[in-house]
């Protein structure tokens, strides 16, 4: 694959004999068609098709979320979410084909130079999930208003539910589960979010508990 400077009639996309041109955030390229293998696939190519499958499955649904918890300048050309695959890749799927599970604390959501919520925590109450934190601010990168974003995988709807209404000074938050989701297994996570949206925390993995 390779870029090109647009010719005199402009940039072209789609298939064009042996080639194919595309734009990626304002980068034009142009690639040759894949080539058709008669050869069947090794098994560590068939592993790494599957661990590339599984990828999807667990990030996708909130992909918009991790665009902004890996948004930092210094990631370049790589979009927040191929960032999370790729440590979902190397870090997260554990064991050997074809038995592959996932190591939910090994999922990361965010990267970033903002202060973390400090003692953050999450209890169950009933069917309540009881977060608490410790309000230590600074003037650098720990302010009171900074919010905290919290994701919350059913692993048995294979779901998210996200929850970002709360401050650093708060110290505390409830979520009512309800009994929608009675005996399910949930996964939790949160980063925190300075005022003006545009500085994260490192993610915090919360545990995970099962809902009586």
């Amino acid at each position: 694959m390779g870029a090109y400077s647009k010719g005199a009639n402009g940039t072209f996309s789609g298939k064009v004999g042996s080639v194919i041109g595309s734009s990626w955030r304002s980068i034009d390229y142009i690639r040759s068609l894949p080539k058709k293998s008669s050869k069947e696939a090794t098994k560590d190519q068939v592993a790494q098709r599957t661990k590339f499958a599984m990828a999807p499955v667990y990030l996708r649904p909130i992909k918009d979320i991790l665009n902004i918890g890996f948004g930092d300048k210094n990631l370049n050309k790589t979009t927040g979410y191929n960032a999370a695959v790729k440590i979902f890749l190397t870090q997260a799927i554990q064991g050997d084909y074809p038995n592959f599970n996932v190591d939910f604390s090994k999922i990361v959501m965010s990267k970033g130079s903002l202060s973390v919520f400090h003692s953050l925590a999450v209890t169950l109450t009933g069917s309540d999930l009881v977060l608490t934190w410790q309000s230590i601010l600074n003037r650098y990168n720990a302010f009171s208003d900074d919010s905290l974003m919290v994701m919350v995988f059913n692993e048995t709807k294979m779901m998210y539910l996200i929850y970002e209404d709360m401050t650093r000074i708060d110290l505390t938050y409830t979520i009512n589960m309800g009994t929608d989701f009675s005996g399910d297994v949930l996964y939790i996570w949160a980063f925190a979010i300075k005022r003006e949206g545009d500085i994260v925390g490192n993610s915090q993995y919360l545990g995970t508990v099962t809902l009586p």
